[in-house]
Protein backbone atom coordinates (compact mmCIF):
# COMPACT_ATOMS: atom_id res chain seq x y z
CA UNK A 1 0.00 0.00 0.00
CA UNK A 2 1.46 3.17 -1.14
CA UNK A 3 1.07 6.49 1.10
CA UNK A 4 -2.05 8.08 -0.98
CA UNK A 5 -3.69 4.71 -0.72
CA UNK A 6 -3.29 5.05 2.80
CA UNK A 7 -4.28 9.03 3.01
CA UNK A 8 -7.52 7.55 1.13
CA UNK A 9 -7.96 4.56 2.91
CA UNK A 10 -7.61 7.20 6.26
CA UNK A 11 -9.61 10.70 5.06
CA UNK A 12 -12.27 8.38 2.71
CA UNK A 13 -14.93 6.18 2.29
CA UNK A 14 -16.55 7.30 -0.73
CA UNK A 15 -15.41 7.60 -4.34
CA UNK A 16 -13.70 11.01 -5.23
CA UNK A 17 -15.77 13.72 -5.70
CA UNK A 18 -16.38 15.10 -9.30
CA UNK A 19 -16.08 18.56 -10.68
CA UNK A 20 -20.04 19.38 -11.06
CA UNK A 21 -20.21 18.30 -7.27
CA UNK A 22 -17.24 20.30 -5.92
CA UNK A 23 -18.30 23.45 -8.09
CA UNK A 24 -22.12 23.17 -6.96
CA UNK A 25 -20.70 23.10 -3.21
CA UNK A 26 -18.49 26.36 -4.18
CA UNK A 27 -21.60 27.96 -5.35
CA UNK A 28 -23.92 26.92 -2.70
CA UNK A 29 -21.07 28.26 0.33
CA UNK A 30 -19.05 30.81 -1.53
CA UNK A 31 -17.30 31.49 1.28
CA UNK A 32 -16.87 28.33 2.26
CA UNK A 33 -12.92 27.80 2.83
CA UNK A 34 -12.69 24.03 2.38
CA UNK A 35 -15.28 23.77 -0.37
CA UNK A 36 -12.71 26.07 -2.37
CA UNK A 37 -10.01 23.93 -1.10
CA UNK A 38 -11.29 20.50 -2.06
CA UNK A 39 -12.40 22.20 -5.56
CA UNK A 40 -8.97 23.66 -5.82
CA UNK A 41 -6.91 20.35 -5.11
CA UNK A 42 -9.02 18.13 -7.59
CA UNK A 43 -8.57 20.45 -10.28
CA UNK A 44 -4.87 20.64 -9.89
CA UNK A 45 -5.08 16.54 -9.86
CA UNK A 46 -7.12 17.20 -13.26
CA UNK A 47 -4.24 19.47 -14.57
CA UNK A 48 -5.86 22.81 -14.42
CA UNK A 49 -3.41 24.10 -12.81
CA UNK A 50 -4.12 27.69 -12.97
CA UNK A 51 -7.96 27.18 -11.94
CA UNK A 52 -6.72 25.17 -9.12
CA UNK A 53 -4.17 27.23 -7.67
CA UNK A 54 -7.30 30.51 -8.08
CA UNK A 55 -9.27 27.79 -6.46
CA UNK A 56 -6.79 27.82 -3.33
CA UNK A 57 -5.57 31.22 -2.95
CA UNK A 58 -9.66 31.98 -2.30
CA UNK A 59 -9.58 29.40 0.41
CA UNK A 60 -6.30 30.67 1.78
CA UNK A 61 -7.26 34.38 2.28
CA UNK A 62 -10.40 33.12 3.33
CA UNK A 63 -8.73 31.31 6.07
CA UNK A 64 -6.44 34.06 7.00
CA UNK A 65 -9.39 36.43 6.96
CA UNK A 66 -11.29 34.16 9.45
CA UNK A 67 -8.28 33.53 11.62
CA UNK A 68 -6.75 30.42 10.75
CA UNK A 69 -3.70 31.50 9.52
CA UNK A 70 -2.57 27.80 10.19
CA UNK A 71 -4.83 26.55 7.86
CA UNK A 72 -3.99 28.87 5.15
CA UNK A 73 -0.22 28.17 5.67
CA UNK A 74 -1.04 24.76 4.60
CA UNK A 75 -2.99 25.88 1.71
CA UNK A 76 0.15 27.89 0.45
CA UNK A 77 2.30 24.88 1.21
CA UNK A 78 -0.31 22.59 -1.48
CA UNK A 79 -0.37 26.20 -3.71
CA UNK A 80 3.95 26.47 -3.97
CA UNK A 81 4.11 22.35 -4.73
CA UNK A 82 2.62 23.12 -8.41
CA UNK A 83 4.10 26.66 -8.40
CA UNK A 84 7.29 26.53 -6.76
CA UNK A 85 8.54 29.89 -8.20
CA UNK A 86 5.51 31.86 -7.21
CA UNK A 87 7.32 34.92 -5.49
CA UNK A 88 3.80 36.26 -3.69
CA UNK A 89 2.76 33.16 -2.86
CA UNK A 90 6.79 32.62 -1.44
CA UNK A 91 5.99 36.14 0.48
CA UNK A 92 2.60 35.36 1.59
CA UNK A 93 3.88 32.29 3.19
CA UNK A 94 6.60 34.12 4.90
CA UNK A 95 4.28 36.83 6.19
CA UNK A 96 2.00 33.99 7.69
CA UNK A 97 4.49 31.88 9.53
CA UNK A 98 6.03 35.35 10.78
CA UNK A 99 2.22 36.24 12.14
CA UNK A 100 1.78 32.95 13.22
CA UNK A 101 4.77 32.99 15.97
CA UNK A 102 6.66 30.28 13.15
CA UNK A 103 10.02 32.47 12.89
CA UNK A 104 12.49 29.37 12.46
CA UNK A 105 9.79 28.01 9.66
CA UNK A 106 10.10 31.73 8.30
CA UNK A 107 13.34 31.62 8.27
CA UNK A 108 14.10 28.66 6.81
CA UNK A 109 11.77 29.42 3.50
CA UNK A 110 14.01 33.02 3.31
CA UNK A 111 16.97 30.31 3.21
CA UNK A 112 15.66 28.09 0.59
CA UNK A 113 14.63 31.43 -1.54
CA UNK A 114 18.27 32.75 -0.73
CA UNK A 115 19.78 29.54 -2.11
CA UNK A 116 17.48 29.29 -5.13
CA UNK A 117 19.16 30.04 -8.56
CA UNK A 118 17.20 31.90 -11.20
CA UNK A 119 14.08 32.69 -8.92
CA UNK A 120 14.28 36.98 -9.52
CA UNK A 121 14.73 38.46 -12.53
CA UNK A 122 17.27 40.81 -10.82
CA UNK A 123 19.19 41.09 -7.71
CA UNK A 124 17.32 44.52 -6.65
CA UNK A 125 13.85 42.30 -6.89
CA UNK A 126 15.55 39.93 -4.39
CA UNK A 127 16.39 42.53 -2.46
CA UNK A 128 13.17 44.15 -2.58
CA UNK A 129 11.70 40.58 -1.46
CA UNK A 130 13.84 40.64 1.56
CA UNK A 131 12.97 44.37 2.54
CA UNK A 132 9.77 42.77 2.06
CA UNK A 133 10.21 39.66 4.40
CA UNK A 134 11.70 41.98 6.91
CA UNK A 135 8.48 43.74 7.64
CA UNK A 136 7.09 40.58 8.39
CA UNK A 137 10.15 39.41 10.92
CA UNK A 138 11.07 43.28 12.44
CA UNK A 139 13.03 41.49 15.28
CA UNK A 140 14.96 39.17 13.14
CA UNK A 141 18.16 40.03 11.58
CA UNK A 142 18.37 37.74 8.55
CA UNK A 143 16.61 39.36 5.44
CA UNK A 144 19.41 42.46 6.27
CA UNK A 145 22.00 39.62 6.11
CA UNK A 146 20.84 38.69 2.96
CA UNK A 147 20.26 41.51 1.56
CA UNK A 148 23.75 42.53 3.23
CA UNK A 149 25.44 39.46 0.58
CA UNK A 150 23.51 40.79 -2.42
CA UNK A 151 25.00 44.32 -2.39
CA UNK A 152 28.51 43.13 -1.09
CA UNK A 153 28.45 40.88 -3.96
CA UNK A 154 27.48 44.27 -6.28
CA UNK A 155 30.74 45.59 -4.40
CA UNK A 156 27.88 48.24 -2.90
CA UNK A 157 30.01 48.05 0.39
CA UNK A 158 28.60 51.28 1.94
CA UNK A 159 25.22 49.90 1.62
CA UNK A 160 25.88 46.50 2.78
CA UNK A 161 27.48 48.31 6.02
CA UNK A 162 23.83 49.70 6.34
CA UNK A 163 22.48 46.36 6.08
CA UNK A 164 24.29 44.60 8.64
CA UNK A 165 24.36 47.67 10.90
CA UNK A 166 20.44 46.87 10.81
CA UNK A 167 21.25 43.13 11.79
CA UNK A 168 23.24 44.06 14.57
CA UNK A 169 20.89 45.51 16.66
CA UNK A 170 18.44 42.17 16.42
CA UNK A 171 21.30 39.45 16.35
CA UNK A 172 22.65 38.50 19.73
CA UNK A 173 18.84 38.37 21.18
CA UNK A 174 17.79 36.40 17.69
CA UNK A 175 20.90 33.66 18.48
CA UNK A 176 22.32 34.29 15.00
CA UNK A 177 25.85 35.41 15.79
CA UNK A 178 27.28 32.66 13.67
CA UNK A 179 25.60 34.30 10.76
CA UNK A 180 26.51 37.84 11.92
CA UNK A 181 30.32 36.76 12.17
CA UNK A 182 30.28 35.04 8.57
CA UNK A 183 28.95 38.02 6.85
CA UNK A 184 30.95 40.42 8.13
CA UNK A 185 34.11 38.63 8.12
CA UNK A 186 33.55 38.46 4.53
CA UNK A 187 33.04 42.29 4.35
CA UNK A 188 36.26 42.79 6.09
CA UNK A 189 38.37 40.86 3.91
CA UNK A 190 36.32 42.68 0.40
CA UNK A 191 37.08 45.65 2.07
CA UNK A 192 40.85 46.12 1.69
CA UNK A 193 42.23 49.39 2.92
CA UNK A 194 39.07 51.02 2.93
CA UNK A 195 39.35 52.75 6.13
CA UNK A 196 35.64 53.61 6.41
CA UNK A 197 34.31 50.38 5.97
CA UNK A 198 36.63 48.83 8.06
CA UNK A 199 36.18 51.07 11.25
CA UNK A 200 32.47 50.10 10.75
CA UNK A 201 33.13 46.83 10.79
CA UNK A 202 35.36 47.32 13.76
CA UNK A 203 32.91 48.65 15.77
CA UNK A 204 29.99 45.95 14.34
CA UNK A 205 32.64 43.49 15.76
CA UNK A 206 32.02 44.87 19.42
CA UNK A 207 28.59 45.28 18.74
CA UNK A 208 28.28 41.31 19.00
CA UNK A 209 30.73 40.66 21.78
CA UNK A 210 33.83 40.02 19.33
CA UNK A 211 36.27 42.48 21.30
CA UNK A 212 39.59 40.89 19.98
CA UNK A 213 38.77 41.43 16.21
CA UNK A 214 37.07 44.75 16.92
CA UNK A 215 39.87 46.47 18.71
CA UNK A 216 42.37 44.92 16.30
CA UNK A 217 40.55 46.45 13.68
CA UNK A 218 40.25 49.92 15.33
CA UNK A 219 43.86 49.98 15.98
CA UNK A 220 44.63 48.74 12.46
CA UNK A 221 42.51 51.96 11.28
CA UNK A 222 43.96 54.10 13.97
CA UNK A 223 47.52 53.24 12.64
CA UNK A 224 46.56 53.93 9.02
CA UNK A 225 45.53 57.49 10.25
CA UNK A 226 48.77 58.17 11.91
CA UNK A 227 50.64 56.73 8.82
CA UNK A 228 48.71 59.42 6.33
CA UNK A 229 49.78 62.32 8.86
CA UNK A 230 46.51 62.54 10.32
CA UNK A 231 47.46 62.86 13.77
CA UNK A 232 45.11 64.89 15.30
CA UNK A 233 42.13 62.48 14.10
CA UNK A 234 44.43 59.87 15.13
CA UNK A 235 44.61 60.91 18.83
CA UNK A 236 40.73 61.06 19.03
CA UNK A 237 39.89 57.54 17.24
CA UNK A 238 43.23 56.17 20.22
CA UNK A 239 40.93 58.49 23.17
CA UNK A 240 37.58 56.69 22.02
CA UNK A 241 39.37 53.28 21.80
CA UNK A 242 40.80 53.75 25.07
CA UNK A 243 37.29 54.38 26.61
CA UNK A 244 36.19 50.94 24.78
CA UNK A 245 39.17 48.85 26.85
CA UNK A 246 38.40 50.49 29.88
CA UNK A 247 34.91 49.38 29.67
CA UNK A 248 32.92 51.89 27.99
CA UNK A 249 29.59 49.80 26.38
CA UNK A 250 29.47 50.34 22.99
CA UNK A 251 26.47 48.05 22.42
CA UNK A 252 24.44 50.24 25.03
CA UNK A 253 25.27 53.45 23.05
CA UNK A 254 24.17 51.86 19.78
CA UNK A 255 27.83 53.61 17.88
CA UNK A 256 29.23 52.03 15.02
CA UNK A 257 31.75 54.41 13.95
CA UNK A 258 34.39 56.74 16.12
CA UNK A 259 33.10 59.89 15.66
CA UNK A 260 29.54 58.79 16.40
CA UNK A 261 30.99 57.25 19.78
CA UNK A 262 32.95 60.21 20.28
CA UNK A 263 29.89 62.49 20.45
CA UNK A 264 27.62 59.95 22.85
CA UNK A 265 30.49 60.16 25.18
CA UNK A 266 30.02 63.90 25.49
CA UNK A 267 26.45 63.87 26.09
CA UNK A 268 25.99 64.77 29.61
CA UNK A 269 24.87 61.39 31.80
CA UNK A 270 21.21 61.27 32.28
CA UNK A 271 20.49 62.21 36.87
CA UNK A 272 18.46 59.91 37.77
CA UNK A 273 14.75 61.04 38.71
CA UNK A 274 14.10 62.06 42.04
CA UNK A 275 10.72 60.18 43.95
CA UNK A 276 8.76 62.96 43.56
CA UNK A 277 9.68 63.04 39.87
CA UNK A 278 8.98 59.51 39.63
CA UNK A 279 5.70 58.94 37.50
CA UNK A 280 3.53 56.31 39.22
CA UNK A 281 3.48 53.17 36.81
CA UNK A 282 0.71 52.91 34.61
CA UNK A 283 -1.95 50.03 35.04
CA UNK A 284 -1.08 47.03 32.90
CA UNK A 285 -3.53 46.25 30.16
CA UNK A 286 -5.06 42.92 30.51
CA UNK A 287 -3.28 40.32 27.29
CA UNK A 288 -5.82 40.61 24.69
CA UNK A 289 -8.33 37.17 24.61
CA UNK A 290 -6.63 34.45 22.92
CA UNK A 291 -9.81 32.05 23.22
CA UNK A 292 -10.55 32.44 19.03
CA UNK A 293 -6.47 30.77 18.76
CA UNK A 294 -7.06 28.47 21.58
CA UNK A 295 -10.34 26.95 20.09
CA UNK A 296 -8.48 26.47 17.31
CA UNK A 297 -5.38 24.73 18.93
CA UNK A 298 -7.57 22.29 20.69
CA UNK A 299 -9.59 21.24 17.32
CA UNK A 300 -5.85 20.70 15.51
CA UNK A 301 -5.18 18.38 18.70
CA UNK A 302 -8.24 16.87 18.70
CA UNK A 303 -7.77 15.67 14.75
CA UNK A 304 -4.28 15.05 15.38
CA UNK A 305 -5.57 12.85 18.09
CA UNK A 306 -8.17 11.07 15.43
CA UNK A 307 -5.34 10.59 13.07
CA UNK A 308 -2.88 8.93 14.54
CA UNK A 309 -5.85 6.26 16.22
CA UNK A 310 -6.59 5.62 12.66
CA UNK A 311 -2.77 5.26 11.85
CA UNK A 312 -2.04 2.90 14.72
CA UNK A 313 -5.52 0.78 13.47
CA UNK A 314 -5.63 0.67 9.50
CA UNK A 315 -1.51 1.21 9.29
CA UNK A 316 -0.24 0.18 12.68
CA UNK A 317 3.72 -1.23 12.10
CA UNK A 318 3.14 -3.12 8.56
CA UNK A 319 3.97 -0.32 6.47
CA UNK A 320 6.93 1.99 7.14
CA UNK A 321 6.32 3.82 3.70
CA UNK A 322 3.26 5.38 5.20
CA UNK A 323 5.28 5.76 8.28
CA UNK A 324 7.84 7.81 6.21
CA UNK A 325 5.25 10.02 4.56
CA UNK A 326 3.09 10.65 7.19
CA UNK A 327 6.14 11.59 9.32
CA UNK A 328 6.98 14.25 6.49
CA UNK A 329 3.63 15.78 6.64
CA UNK A 330 3.82 15.99 10.52
CA UNK A 331 6.61 17.63 10.11
CA UNK A 332 5.31 19.93 7.75
CA UNK A 333 2.54 20.87 10.14
CA UNK A 334 5.18 21.47 12.79
CA UNK A 335 3.89 18.46 14.95
CA UNK A 336 7.97 17.70 15.73
CA UNK A 337 7.21 15.34 18.01
CA UNK A 338 4.93 12.79 16.33
CA UNK A 339 7.60 13.63 13.47
CA UNK A 340 10.46 12.36 15.33
CA UNK A 341 8.36 9.07 16.16
CA UNK A 342 7.49 8.39 12.45
CA UNK A 343 10.81 8.68 10.89
CA UNK A 344 12.12 6.50 14.05
CA UNK A 345 9.44 3.76 12.88
CA UNK A 346 10.44 4.23 9.14
CA UNK A 347 14.14 3.57 9.77
CA UNK A 348 13.20 -0.31 10.62
CA UNK A 349 13.31 -0.90 6.54
CA UNK A 350 16.34 -0.59 5.18
CA UNK A 351 15.96 1.15 1.86
CA UNK A 352 14.36 4.15 3.60
CA UNK A 353 17.02 4.33 6.66
CA UNK A 354 19.08 6.63 4.91
CA UNK A 355 16.60 9.15 3.87
CA UNK A 356 14.62 8.43 7.61
CA UNK A 357 17.49 9.05 9.40
CA UNK A 358 18.53 12.53 7.16
CA UNK A 359 14.36 13.53 8.29
CA UNK A 360 15.26 12.78 11.52
CA UNK A 361 18.31 14.57 12.05
CA UNK A 362 16.40 18.34 10.75
CA UNK A 363 13.33 17.32 12.73
CA UNK A 364 15.51 16.73 16.00
CA UNK A 365 18.01 19.78 15.10
CA UNK A 366 14.33 22.19 14.93
CA UNK A 367 13.77 20.77 18.37
CA UNK A 368 16.84 22.06 19.19
CA UNK A 369 18.08 18.60 20.06
CA UNK A 370 21.44 19.07 18.17
CA UNK A 371 23.57 16.47 19.54
CA UNK A 372 20.53 14.10 19.09
CA UNK A 373 20.72 15.39 15.53
CA UNK A 374 24.52 14.83 15.06
CA UNK A 375 24.39 11.62 16.96
CA UNK A 376 21.85 10.36 14.28
CA UNK A 377 24.21 11.42 11.49
CA UNK A 378 27.40 9.43 13.00
CA UNK A 379 25.16 6.22 13.15
CA UNK A 380 24.36 6.08 9.93
CA UNK A 381 27.56 7.45 9.21
CA UNK A 382 29.01 4.08 10.66
CA UNK A 383 26.82 1.73 8.47
CA UNK A 384 27.92 0.17 6.01
CA UNK A 385 27.05 0.11 2.33
CA UNK A 386 26.75 3.88 1.69
CA UNK A 387 28.58 5.05 -1.34
CA UNK A 388 30.56 7.77 -1.44
CA UNK A 389 28.34 10.81 -2.90
CA UNK A 390 25.94 9.81 0.35
CA UNK A 391 28.91 9.78 3.09
CA UNK A 392 29.46 12.86 1.33
CA UNK A 393 26.03 14.53 1.81
CA UNK A 394 25.81 12.76 5.44
CA UNK A 395 29.33 14.97 6.05
CA UNK A 396 27.67 17.96 4.79
CA UNK A 397 24.74 17.83 6.63
CA UNK A 398 26.29 16.81 9.94
CA UNK A 399 29.11 20.21 9.12
CA UNK A 400 25.92 22.07 8.85
CA UNK A 401 23.94 21.08 12.08
CA UNK A 402 27.39 21.51 13.99
CA UNK A 403 27.53 25.07 12.42
CA UNK A 404 24.05 25.97 13.60
CA UNK A 405 24.75 24.78 17.30
CA UNK A 406 27.50 27.29 17.12
CA UNK A 407 29.98 24.40 16.84
CA UNK A 408 32.56 26.41 14.17
CA UNK A 409 35.52 24.81 14.50
CA UNK A 410 34.33 21.08 14.04
CA UNK A 411 32.30 22.30 10.79
CA UNK A 412 34.66 24.04 9.56
CA UNK A 413 37.17 21.02 9.47
CA UNK A 414 34.27 18.79 8.14
CA UNK A 415 33.72 21.48 5.47
CA UNK A 416 37.24 22.35 4.65
CA UNK A 417 37.67 17.94 4.00
CA UNK A 418 34.89 18.05 1.82
CA UNK A 419 36.25 21.45 0.17
CA UNK A 420 39.72 19.08 -0.60
CA UNK A 421 37.61 15.83 -1.82
CA UNK A 422 35.36 18.14 -3.96
CA UNK A 423 35.74 21.60 -4.13
CA UNK A 424 32.45 22.13 -6.48
CA UNK A 425 30.43 20.53 -4.06
CA UNK A 426 27.57 22.55 -3.23
CA UNK A 427 28.63 25.28 -1.24
CA UNK A 428 31.48 24.55 0.39
CA UNK A 429 33.86 26.80 -1.48
CA UNK A 430 31.92 29.96 -0.10
CA UNK A 431 32.55 28.31 3.19
CA UNK A 432 35.75 27.77 3.75
CA UNK A 433 37.30 30.67 1.56
CA UNK A 434 38.05 32.85 4.13
CA UNK A 435 39.75 30.29 5.67
CA UNK A 436 42.20 29.22 2.66
CA UNK A 437 45.83 30.29 2.50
Amino acid sequence: MDFIDSIKKIFSTREAEDRVSLSRRVQAAPQDPQARQKLGIFLLRQGEVVEGLDQLARAAVMYEKDGFAGKAVAVLRQMLKHDPSNIDFLRWLIRLLAQEGLTGDAHGEMESVAARQGLFVSDDQKIEFFRQAGESLPRSPLPSLFIADLLRSQRKFYEAINELVKAARQVVPSGMVPEFVERLTAMVLSAGDDEEILESCGFLWLRVGRNSEGNSLLLRVIKKAREEGRIEDAGEMKRVLDAILEGWDVAASDAFSFADAARKMAEPKASSPTPSETAAPEPMEPPPSDAGYQEEANIVRDAVSRLQAKVQEEIGESDPDARYNLGIAYKEMGLLDEAVGEFTRARQRPELFLGASSLLADTLAAKGEFASAVATLDEVLSSESLTESEIRDLRYHKAVLLSRDGKDEESKEIFRSIFEEAPQYRDVASRVEHDLP
